[in-house]
C-alpha cells in the first residue's frame, strides 16, 4: 500500500527501507547506522526532487500538514539530516563520534497537529 502522494511514488522504497521516520533522534539513528551507499543512494535520489517535495509541501501550513503527506515530510527531514554526512564528511557520522548514539538524547518539540490532540 503506497504511503507517498503519486508525484512521489519513484520514493516509495525510502518510505519501506525506514527513512520516513517522524523524530528526530530515530532519524539520526537511521543515519548512523546506514552505510555509506545508503546514504548516497537516499541523498541523490532526493536531491533533485526535494524542490518538488517542498513546493507540494508548502500547500499547507505545518500544523495542517495531511496525515497521508507526513512520510513525505519525514523524508524531506530525513534528507537534511543526510545532507551533511554526505556533503561534507562521505560518512555515516563523524569518524570519531564524541558521543555514542546510545548515549544522546534529543530534546524534541512535538508536531503542531501532536498538540490538538
Amino acid at each position: 500500500m503506497p504511503t507517498l502522494p503519486k508525484e512521489f511514488a519513484d520514493l516509495e522504497r525510502f518510505v519501506t527501507a525506514g527513512w520516513a521516520l517522524p523524530r528526530e533522534h530515530a532519524r539520526w539513528k537511521r543515519r548512523v547506522t546506514s552505510s555509506i551507499a545508503e546514504i548516497k543512494d537516499f541523498y541523490e535520489t532526493l536531491l533533485p526532487r526535494m524542490d518538488a517535495m517542498v513546493k507540494y509541501l508548502d500547500r499547507h501550513p505545518l500544523s495542517e500538514v495531511p496525515e497521508g503527506d507526513r512520510p513525505l515530510l519525514y523524508l524531506a527531514l530525513a534528507f537534511m539530516d543526510v545532507s551533511p554526512s554526505w556533503e561534507v564528511f562521505h560518512a555515516a557520522d563523524l569518524p570519531e563520534p564524541v558521543f555514542e548514539i546510545d548515549r544522546m538524547h534529543i530534546v524534541e518539540r512535538p508536531y503542531p497537529w501532536e498538540l490538538a490532540t
